[in-house]
């Protein structure tokens, strides 16, 4: 185990896009132009309205106990409760850094966006987006350096799914995978960080947050909705399916609990086993994961029979 491993300082990702540039400034009073209204009011500041109170990594665990798998594992249990509290910080580390290497995604995904939208309205909600996306990163940022102490590099998943919507040339895509997929699991997540968190700081950022990205994901449905209706049959199941695949990758990327076992030598068959015992008996725990997801799947037409297909094979939504 490494605790202060850092990421690369920088990576370049080629793209290409084509810039849409709009004269047409008029627009109707619809749906979207509500939501800029929310978007211009709803401005908070991640270094002022934040609670940035001293909470010791070294004195309190990050989560509530009933949260973290590792408890009622007999290794983790023989361990005392230094070494439990240190091993619960770096699994909240590695989840934090996720989330945070997600915000950025959104936010160079977003920032192209602006270029590509086809409409001005649109393209005020996306750069409002931005400066959100922005504040997100600054937080999170803050939060690993300050009150984690380190900042762990993304996941294989992370980093492909980014370079995957920053090279997507179609407008259409990369807002799927900015609203819809990253956005969801990060509002799924988000919310479970908001009832199990200890650290103040935390808790009263998410509030704010998850304002945010429901606003993002109720313009990303709004906006795809007409297009993705326009879809023949086939090519929406194979965009379903595709997106439904993404987000599988990702929510199983990062091996935390397999990478622990390993760093502490205890036995992966055990692990595994108290993993699925775990699961069994907090069924809710993957479906509320993925409940956001197929909702807003529904929401722009791609929970397709083959996809919800693909959900109850899984036993997702239960």
């Amino acid at each position: 185990m490494n605790p202060t491993l850092q990421p690369d300082a920088a990576t370049s990702v080629a793209t290409a896009m084509l810039c849409t540039l709009s004269w047409q400034y008029e627009h109707e009073n619809t749906q979207l132009t509500r939501l800029h209204e929310l978007a211009k009011a709803g401005s908070w500041n991640a270094s002022t309205d934040i609670p940035w109170v001293a909470w010791s990594r070294h004195r309190e665990f990050p989560c509530s106990r009933s949260s973290n798998p590792l408890c009622g594992f007999g290794f983790y249990e023989a361990l005392p409760e230094d070494r439990q509290r240190e091993l619960s910080w770096w699994q909240h580390g590695l989840e934090i850094s996720e989330i945070l290497h997600g915000e950025q995604a959104a936010l160079q995904v977003s920032a192209q966006l602006v270029q590509l939208l086809p409409d001005m309205q649109a393209k005020f909600l996306c750069a409002v987006q931005v400066h959100d996306e922005a504040r997100h990163v600054e937080f999170f940022a803050r939060y690993l350096r300050d009150t984690v102490g380190v900042i762990h590099p993304p996941s294989d998943a992370m980093r492909e799914l980014i370079h995957r919507a920053l090279q997507e040339p179609a407008w259409e895509h990369k807002l799927l995978y900015c609203q819809v997929l990253i956005e969801s699991l990060a509002l799924a997540r988000l919310q479970e960080l908001r009832r199990h968190c200890r650290a103040p700081a935390l808790r009263h950022a998410v509030d704010y947050i998850l304002k945010d990205e429901a606003r993002h994901v109720h313009f990303g449905t709004e906006h795809l909705r007409r297009h993705i209706a326009r879809m023949d049959p086939h090519a929406r199941d194979n965009c379903s399916l595709r997106l439904l695949d993404a987000t599988l990758a990702l929510a199983g990327s990062l091996n935390i609990y397999t990478r622990i076992a390993t760093a502490q030598g205890w036995p992966l068959p055990a692990m595994r086993r108290h993993l699925r015992e775990y699961r069994l008996q907090h069924p809710d725990l993957n479906r509320n994961r993925f409940r956001q997801l197929a909702l807003n799947m529904q929401a722009v037409g791609l929970l397709t029979p083959a996809c919800k297909a693909q959900f109850d094979s899984l036993n997702l939504l239960g």
